[in-house]
């Protein structure tokens, strides 16, 4: 069974066992949560492993007025972690330092004690436990599809094709925990998964896929069973990575990760934050468009446009409650929402394909603003990647032009009109150039791009 372990550090024994009690009513998806206990900053030093924790709970005062705000520090600046989540708790809520939410990204929720019923913090507790799953799986997707990606080549055929069961397994699982997914693997009619020795329990599984591939002249019939029926984005996702697998073992070289691989696995973020399914289409084609008038080679342009898909990709760890909010964030909120940047930095910055490290760039920097004002470090000018930059405009007239949980799309006129009012404070003046020159196209683009928006519901 999974294991989650929650750290609770506060200097009241009270609030330990109060906090104790409601972990142990929650039923999380059958995952055990198991209580560890801090009483101090200092205390929790000694025990504290970096991402050995699915949460901290941390109060702000205990041997000093800021140790709730050392403890978080500790984790995300001292030991790196961006995976563990973050909750500070409080009863004096003046003392969070003024600069804290404007300047540190780094919580993920806040309790004030003097308000929050039990029952909210019950659902935070169950928000943050959410939020760290999907984060968990989404890092076991990207890594599993790079390694099927980067070490195609080194492995024999009935090794990629098991192991890309598997990926389309994670895949499937960040969109539905609760999907039973088997397989049966056939090369040339004979079962090489599972093994002939291992009984099959794919019988009693109502919903049946079979695909069919020929590497090497290998006549291969990759079968899925599925609890439930798979949409087309799902599908698709199946037979790219196994095309992929054709292509590269026929050309007998390595072949790059399509770029609408990474698009689809991109659009898992889309169906949480409930935006439309074309969201990172239109996001990719425009930036692709935009980086070829600017004079990207083709080849730049053709991964500027798959890494382009994963500019948020880092709002996999923001909780539900924040991202799909109908109305404007507040302080504490917007704090919380701007730490995607540097969660999709983290999910993909150890990654070593060319479209996984140039996401992570654009992840973190697509919300730096040509001026400074920025985030979340406040780069000014060039110092801001030119992909990042690229992408920021593809982005931002894209979002303004379509409906959002928290407003409804603007006319294209005004957007067009707002687009140009930016140049030079938050966009680059020379993309925003290259962005009137190509309207035509991009209005094309982002009133015509509707191919798959009902595929991931």
């Amino acid at each position: 069974m999974t294991k989650y372990k929650i750290l609770i550090i506060d200097d009241s024994k009270t609030i330990h066992a109060e906090i104790g009690q409601l972990i142990n009513e929650i039923n999380f998806e059958g995952i055990q949560l198991e209580v560890e206990h801090s009483y101090s900053y200092k205390d929790f030093q000694r025990v504290f492993v970096p991402e050995k924790y699915a949460l901290v709970m941390t109060d702000l005062v205990m041997e000093e007025e800021d140790s709730g705000i050392k403890v978080i520090h500790h984790v995300r600046h001292t030991c790196h972690d961006q995976k563990t989540r973050l909750i500070l708790m409080t009863a004096n809520p003046e003392k969070i330092p003024s600069d804290f939410l404007t300047k540190d990204y780094d919580v993920n929720a806040y309790l004030d004690k003097n308000r929050t019923t039990e029952f909210m913090t019950k659902l935070t507790i169950i928000s943050m436990l959410k939020t760290y799953k999907d984060l968990c799986a989404f890092e076991n997707a990207v890594t599993s599809l790079e390694m099927v990606a980067t070490h195609a080549h080194e492995m024999n055929l009935p090794e990629l094709l098991i192991s890309t069961f598997f990926q389309i397994r994670t895949f499937l699982s960040l969109k539905d925990s609760t999907i039973i997914l088997n397989s049966e693997i056939f090369i040339d009619g004979k079962r090489i998964f599972p093994p002939t020795y291992v009984r099959s329990e794919s019988a009693h599984i109502e919903n049946k896929y079979v695909f069919r591939i020929y590497p090497l002249n290998k006549d291969v019939r990759f079968i899925l069973y599925t609890s439930r029926a798979l949409n087309k984005l799902e599908k698709r996702y199946s037979e790219n990575l196994l095309k992929n697998i054709e292509n590269t073992m026929n050309n007998k070289r390595t072949s790059g990760v399509e770029e609408d691989i990474v698009i689809m696995l991109s659009k898992i973020v889309e169906v949480r934050s409930e935006e439309t399914g074309d969201h990172v289409n239109r996001v990719a084609e425009i930036s692709h468009l935009l980086a070829q008038a600017y004079g990207f080679s083709s080849e730049e342009a053709k991964i500027l446009k798959g890494a382009s898909a994963l500019h948020d990709i880092g709002k996999i760890g923001i909780p539900d409650h924040i991202l799909n909010k109908p109305a404007k964030l507040d302080e504490k909120e917007f704090a919380i929402m701007k730490e995607h940047s540097l969660i999709g930095f983290e999910l993909l910055r150890n990654m070593t394909l060319k479209v996984f490290e140039l996401g992570a760039v654009i992840a973190l920097e697509h919300h730096e603003r040509w001026d400074g004002t920025g985030y979340p470090y406040g780069l000014e000018g060039n110092e801001i990647s030119l992909e990042a930059r690229v992408v920021q405009v593809a982005d931002v007239f894209e979002a303004l032009t379509h409906d959002r949980c928290y407003r409804p799309a603007w006319p294209v006129e005004r957007a067009i009109e707002y687009m140009n009012e930016m140049s030079g404070r938050q966009f680059d003046p020379v993309i925003i150039d290259v962005f009137n020159k190509q309207l035509k196209d991009i209005l094309d683009i982002v009133m015509n791009n509707t191919e798959e928006s009902n595929e991931v519901e």
